[in-house]
């Protein structure tokens, strides 16, 4: 029994195939017409009135706009740590306190000596006070011919000397001023503070550890404005410009996020021969993670209300770009030439050639030629 059954399956799978395969035939352009001329099946369209828009379709990688690692500028024991990872913080918050003991004596000491040149200071002058007294005595006595010209001399070098001494304990104090002031500025660089608004990304130290000017603590990211570089090939580099409107779409979110181009790289790359592009986009809720993937569509220009036809209508020749379009009886095509415009992912602008009442040739266009016998099909 089963040698009966097996070849009528067999029997019955070849003929349905058979039917897929002449009704296939039928559609993509089979058969022939009662003059014995090739048939081809073909779907047609009219002009459609649409916004075409032009754009570049570019991938990358998101990253924080700012981004910056925090060190210490000095050496130190981490005496307190004020933040951790994902924290919000402001600018001049207070993100590490280093040891600062020993710093601020140094301070106490530094106002200590000022204290003790300023006194000098205010000697000095009481010197210069009491010399210039007894210099403009002894002139007087000199020009009513009582005192010498010896004493008159002694007392204009006493007034010289207290006057050297007066400005050389002015430098002292100013020297003074100047310690006390590189003191506290050490002292204010224990206490490391943040230099913007934004959230802490990673933190690679404890409270116990040491800071040094050559190992990172914090890095500290500012997420209200993310962005993109992507690198752009020497084509289509010249179409771009600051300013121009973008979209960005990453896999997390179904919606695209308005953003701009920001920036362009002043020179190519000579061996992949593409330039780096920057696109901004605002972040305000903190959506859009640095790492994530980023798929940037930049418009280049839009045509509001063109007519076009889809794209693989258009068949390219050596003369220009062409369609086909039905005769008026529907029964062959005519490729006619005509002259395109922008063109998106589906359509393609058609400036001239092709009337409103004209019918494309979409699926099959390329499996025509002009004048040939087709079958319009739904």
């Amino acid at each position: 029994m089963k040698f009966i059954v097996v070849p009528c399956v067999l029997a019955s799978c070849l003929g349905i195939g058979w039917a897929v395969f002449v009704d296939s035939q039928h559609q993509v352009g089979g058969g022939t017409s009662p003059d014995g001329e090739e048939v081809h099946a073909v779907k047609v369209t009219r002009l459609q009135t649409r916004d075409i828009v032009e754009a570049l379709e570019l991938v990358g990688s998101l990253e924080a706009d700012r981004d910056v690692e925090i060190r210490s500028r000095v050496s130190g024991r981490i005496e307190e740590l004020a933040v951790d990872v994902g924290d919000r913080i402001s600018k001049g918050q207070l993100l590490i306190q280093v040891d600062d003991l020993q710093q601020k004596e140094l301070v106490r000491q530094a106002e200590a000596a000022i204290r003790v040149t300023v006194a000098e200071k205010s000697t000095q002058d009481l010197r210069v006070i009491a010399a210039k007294r007894e210099h403009d005595r002894q002139k007087n006595l000199a020009t009513k011919g009582v005192g010498t010209a010896q004493q008159l001399e002694a007392a204009e070098s006493k007034l010289s000397i207290a006057e050297a001494e007066s400005r050389l304990a002015a430098s002292k104090v100013a020297q003074a001023e100047t310690e006390l002031e590189q003191s506290r500025l050490e002292l204010a660089e224990r206490r490391i503070e943040s230099p913007l608004d934004g959230q802490v990304a990673s933190r690679t130290v404890q409270v116990g550890d040491l800071a040094k000017s050559d190992v990172g603590l914090l890095r500290i990211v500012d997420l209200s404005t993310v962005r993109t570089a992507v690198h752009v090939g020497e084509s289509d580099y010249r179409q771009l410009r600051e300013g121009q409107p973008a979209e960005v779409r990453v896999d997390t979110y179904p919606d695209p996020f308005p953003g701009r181009v920001v920036r362009l790289a002043p020179v190519l790359d000579p061996e992949t021969r593409t330039a780096v592009v920057y696109i901004a986009v605002e972040n305000p809720d903190g959506l859009l993670k640095p790492g994530m993937h980023a798929r940037v569509r930049v418009v280049l220009d839009r045509h509001e209300q063109a007519n076009a036809v889809p794209l693989a209508s258009v068949v390219e020749t050596p003369e220009g770009s062409t369609v086909f379009v039905l005769t008026d009886d529907g029964g062959r095509v005519s490729q006619v030439s005509v002259r395109l415009g922008l063109a998106d992912r589906a359509m393609v602008e058609v400036l001239s050639g092709v009337d409103p009442s004209d019918r494309v040739v979409t699926l099959g266009s390329h499996l025509v030629r002009d004048g040939q016998v087709v079958e319009v099909v739904d």
